[in-house]
């Protein structure tokens, strides 16, 4: 069926048509009543059927103006219903058959007014049910016309008026229609002139033949059917096919755009992709690394910074955290500069040091901030600075070689001028003894020269102790004989032996502390040597009629401070931090007022880091220094051995003769 042609479905219309209207025609004149009620039917299903289908295709039709026919001819077939419904009351029937008509042919003609309008569905629905309503009681309640005689069976002369008035209507709309040049109507006006045709016929045929069961009235009945018949195809043609027509002719044309836009979209993607390609090499031959990182999250990498870190392949580098391949020293800052409000910090360069399978490499690197319909992501440039790295480090190497001469020279003059110092007192010494070795009454000038020679000799021992000391340290050769001593007695011990040589420089020094006791693992040997530098340079700096406090309490549960405070001196501020430094002296002149080679604080530092302790400076300029040591404590038990007693030779030197034999009383 749906491979015929249009001639062949004519055709076929055309004997279904003719078989229809024989067949109808053959009942009319075997029972007319009967052959009335079916034209009347199939008019009413018609015309329900053009509404129920209009009404339910208003929202997706196009052609507004077949939906008004629709309407039309749905009330019409309400007014007929009614018409078969009340056809016991002849005259009542035939007034509502003529208004049906009417009301047909008078709502055609203004049909026309509403092509191409916009149109209220609602009120033009109210307004037709008023109408059939008014029509139908109207009739029904004021049955004022009298159009049959009493025999019914003959046609009233109003009745054949009535109908050639309508012949004359439907003829003016034939004519509307055919003058009508409007798109809406070229598809389907064949229909509709067909059933204004049929309907002037059938007029025509009631007006010509008077007998109501006569051949002309049954032709009538037909030709008013195939109006009927072409009326609710062309309607149904309006509301259902042309308007799936014309969307199926859309899609069409909008698949055929689609496949357009697809091939463009299909040569617009493989031009991306070949300027993708592009993209991709040109990156790759820019001379440094690109990443782009997106939530903190590396995204994408150039082959450059892949071959910084020796990295195969980019899958291993996706998706990690930017932080992950930045050494830990580095996190804070990244952080700092990803969490500021001003954004433009990142656009400043940062070097960091990256880290990828314990593999280091220095980086500098400048980012920029990019949004997108996707959110905010970082493009960095990541620029290898290996190389200048190492020539930072060669030239800080070379500066710390040239500081390291400079102090080996300021060393051996420190240490030329200590040696020359006390062998030049030690050979005056001994030329006066020699001078007076005969007089017998120059005993006492020998002995004070004695007591000179002494002291340079102890100055000397003391040079050469601190230097073999310190080189051992460095060296790893110095082993402390640690053992378990009660710190205070050790500290209270050493300060009070050099209590006359504080005071030969009436200087008051005071011993206090907090607690009796406090175990330290130490070599009170070390120990000693560390508290007599710091007290001989509290004395050697310390004011005329000044004093020296040796101070002892807790620094906490677990370690024990000592410190040395004096109201001398003081200390520079520019010199408060090198003042560990090995052969540094805050006076470095040879007319300084004290004597020392400048290894005294250095050689203290590393003998409290030996006891696992700490030392540190508070100093002020002309009002003192004060050193503090803290020392870790450990618990005491009653059989740890304490500290053997050393029984010294008589003529022994003491270390306190030797740490302070730089000060002359």
């Amino acid at each position: 069926m749906y491979n015929l042609s249009i001639n062949q479905k004519k055709l076929i219309e055309f004997f279904i048509l003719a078989f229809l209207f024989l067949s109808l025609n053959f009942i009319g004149k075997q029972n007319y009543i009967l052959f009335n009620n079916i034209i009347e039917i199939m008019t009413v299903i018609l015309g329900f059927t053009l509404i129920v289908v209009s009404i339910n295709t208003i929202k997706t039709g196009e052609n507004n103006y077949f939906h008004i026919l629709a309407i039309i001819f749905g009330f019409g077939s309400i007014i007929n219903l009614f018409y078969i419904l009340l056809s016991g009351y002849y005259n009542i029937g035939i007034q509502l058959n003529i208004f049906d008509e009417y009301y047909e042919c008078v709502m055609l003609i203004i049909s026309f007014n509403y092509i191409n309008k916009k149109i209220y569905w609602h009120k033009m629905l109210y307004l037709h049910i008023i109408i059939a309503i008014f029509i139908v009681l109207g009739i029904i309640g004021f049955n004022f016309i009298i159009i049959s005689s009493m025999d019914k069976y003959f046609l009233t002369l109003f009745y054949q008026i009535s109908k050639g008035l309508l012949a004359i209507c439907f003829t003016v709309t034939l004519l509307g229609i055919m003058k009508c040049k409007v798109n809406v109507l070229n598809n389907n006006k064949y229909g509709l002139l067909m059933a204004v045709v049929f309907e002037i016929l059938s007029c025509i045929s009631f007006v010509i033949y008077g007998n109501v069961y006569g051949a002309g009235n049954i032709l009538g009945n037909l030709f008013k059917l195939i109006a009927c018949y072409y009326a609710f195809k062309a309607t149904l043609k309006g509301i259902v096919i042309d308007t799936y027509t014309n969307l199926f002719q859309k899609f069409e044309n909008k698949a055929y755009e689609l496949e357009n836009v697809n091939e463009k979209l299909y040569e617009a993607n493989h031009k991306i992709q070949n300027i993708e390609k592009l993209n991709e090499r040109f990156i790759n031959l820019i001379p440094d690394g690109l990443l782009i990182v997106r939530d903190r999250k590396i995204e994408s990498a150039n082959k450059r910074f892949l071959d910084m870190l020796e990295i195969d392949n980019e899958n291993e580098l996706k998706n990690k955290l930017f932080i992950e391949i930045l050494d830990k020293q580095y996190h804070g800052i990244f952080l700092n500069r990803i969490n500021s409000p001003d954004k433009g910090v990142l656009e400043r360069q940062q070097e960091y040091e990256f880290v990828w399978k314990n593999r280091k490499k220095w980086v500098e690197t400048t980012s920029l901030i990019v949004n997108d319909e996707d959110g905010e992501y970082i493009i960095s440039a990541i620029r290898n600075i290996e190389d200048r790295k190492k020539a930072e480090e060669a030239v800080q190497l070379l500066e710390l070689k040239r500081k390291e001469e400079n102090m080996k020279n300021d060393f051996f003059a420190n240490i030329s001028h200590e040696l020359r110092t006390p062998i030049n007192v030690i050979y005056s010494a001994l030329q006066v003894e020699n001078n007076y070795l005969e007089d017998d009454s120059a005993k006492k000038l020998i002995l004070k020269y004695n007591k000179i020679i002494r002291q340079n000799c102890l100055r000397l021992m003391r040079l050469i102790n601190n230097i073999i000391d310190i080189t051992k340290i460095e060296t790893s050769f110095f082993k402390p004989n640690c053992k378990i001593e009660n710190i205070v007695s050790v500290v209270e011990d050493i300060t009070m032996s050099i209590i006359e040589y504080a005071e030969s420089k009436k200087i008051k020094l005071i011993f206090d502390t907090e607690v009796e006791e406090a175990y330290v693992s130490c070599d009170s040997d070390l120990i000693e040597r560390i508290m007599l530098n710091l007290l001989s340079n509290a004395v050697k700096y310390g004011k005329e009629n000044g004093g020296i406090e040796v101070y002892i309490c807790k620094s906490s549960e677990n370690s024990i401070s000592i410190s040395v405070k004096d109201d001398g001196i003081g200390i520079p501020d520019e010199m408060k931090v090198k003042i560990f430094d090995r052969f540094l002296k805050v006076d470095n002149s040879l007319s300084r007022r004290t004597e020392g080679s400048g290894i005294g604080l250095s050689l203290v530092k590393q003998l409290v880091e030996i006891h696992k302790g700490t030392i540190t400076c508070n100093s002020k300029l002309n009002e003192g220094s004060e050193f503090e040591v803290i020392f870790p404590t450990v618990e005491y038990s009653i059989n740890t051995p304490n500290t053997e007693e050393i029984n010294q030779p008589k003529n022994a030197i003491k270390p306190t003769e030797i740490e302070f034999s730089d000060i002359y009383y």
